[in-house]
């Protein structure tokens, strides 16, 4: 949608016309951040600035923007990464070459990403059968203790 703009004389200035060529905004879309700092991305995630640091060093394909005084800033694509990273790492055990070689298979990472995070939402927490396993391991560990206080 064009939309023909024409700006009255002033004195002493020539009369012009401009073309603009622009979409209505729309009002209730909320604004998106485009860059994130180095500490909002480590406190959404639950992970350390050093930690983000000792990763950029480790996995090439992070690499964030940063500024003329060395202030990292990170992309959304940026933080899906470190999410990988930390999946791989944190909670399927992974070392940091191990990662790196999985990182380059990074479809298949965000597929079983995806995969672990809707089995874990199917699965509902039975309250009655976790409170028994508890109290099976507590009355182990308990009777592991008297064992090991008699000998």
């Amino acid at each position: 949608m064009a939309y023909m703009v024409h700006f009255e004389p002033v004195e002493n200035y020539p009369t012009f016309v401009q073309t603009v060529n622009a979409t209505p905004m729309p009002l209730n879309k909320p604004i998106e951040k485009r860059y994130f700092t180095i500490t909002e991305v480590a406190n959404e995630l639950g992970l350390n600035a050093s930690q983000l640091r000792y990763w950029e060093k480790e996995f090439s394909p992070l690499n964030p923007r940063t500024n003329a005084r060395g202030k990292r800033f990170y992309t959304v694509a940026d933080k899906e990464l470190i999410q990988q990273i930390a999946w791989l790492v944190k909670d399927q055990g992974y070392t940091i070459d191990g990662a790196r070689k999985a990182l380059r298979k990074r479809k298949e990472v965000a597929e079983a990403m995806a995969a672990d995070a809707a089995s874990a939402a199917e699965q509902p927490v039975n309250k009655e059968q976790l409170l028994e396993r508890l109290y099976s391991a507590k009355a182990k560990l308990e009777a592991l203790s008297e064992q090991l206080g008699e000998s």
